[in-house]
């Protein structure tokens, strides 16, 4: 079976060669390289046009790290007692895209491919003094877990590593007319559902943290939203610069 795909991608390429014109392997021969700015952070890639109809993208993306200060509620030793704490958020990708036109001189272009990378979306860990004895430990959710050496309670959340992407915008990389061209782009990033895990120190090894098994109403919702948050927007805005 895997041999029949095989010859199948074989044969549709043969077909998309002798269809491509004289016209499309002169421009083929294009090269534009470009920077970006917009929800997945900033980053660069490099476009070449297939067709007039097809362009191939490919790049890094990365989103700065910043940090989130809030408080969360935990259990120890049947007593439910706060402390303050700090999220860093923090996001890089590889991409490979796809930009299809329906017309030979359209701007307007639908977008497929994927964005690939670590799957740690953003670490968690305690900024306030964890009021447990030294030895103790502490419930969160149905996890119990004891602050390291350093008395540092850690979580983070993950998300898929490959994320296919979809979307559509305006603009080419390419211009017959200028060596600077622009374009915008508005799309989602597929990355699955989200996990919130919690480090314990004693089974050396991060523990999925599932939502049923929460008493705290509020860790609960809270664990509850960000599952449900499969996708990321995708905004972005993009100058090239024509280099052959």
């Amino acid at each position: 079976m895997r041999k029949v795909f095989q010859l199948l991608g074989f044969v549709v390429a043969m077909l998309l060669a002798t269809n491509i014109s004289a016209q499309d392997r002169q421009l083929a021969n294009h090269l534009s390289i470009g920077t970006e700015v917009g929800t997945t952070g900033w980053g660069f890639e490099a476009a070449i046009p297939l067709t007039h109809y097809v362009t191939f993208r490919t790049g890094f993306t990365t989103l700065p790290r910043f940090n989130i200060n809030f408080d969360i509620n935990y259990t120890t030793k049947g007593e439910k007692k706060n402390v303050d704490v700090r999220g860093r958020v923090h996001m890089s990708d590889y991409k490979f895209l796809a930009d299809i036109y329906p017309f030979k001189h359209s701007s307007f272009h639908v977008t497929g491919g994927f964005y690939a990378g670590l799957p740690d979306l953003g670490t968690v860990y305690n900024t306030g003094l964890l009021d447990v004895d030294e030895g103790e430990g502490l419930e969160i959710g149905d996890v119990f877990v004891r602050p390291n050496d350093n008395g540092l309670v850690r979580l983070k959340l993950q998300t898929s590593s490959f994320k296919p992407y979809a979307g559509l915008g305006f603009g080419r990389p390419i211009s017959s007319k200028h060596k600077v061209s622009v374009a915008f782009d508005l799309g989602v990033m597929f990355w699955g559902t989200p996990a919130l895990k919690v480090y314990s120190p004693d089974e050396e090894g991060w523990i999925r943290m599932q939502k049923n098994d929460i008493d705290d109403k509020d860790f609960h919702d809270a664990v509850k939203i960000i599952e449900r948050v499969k996708v990321y927007p995708v905004l972005n805005f993009r100058i090239y610069y024509n280099v052959f």
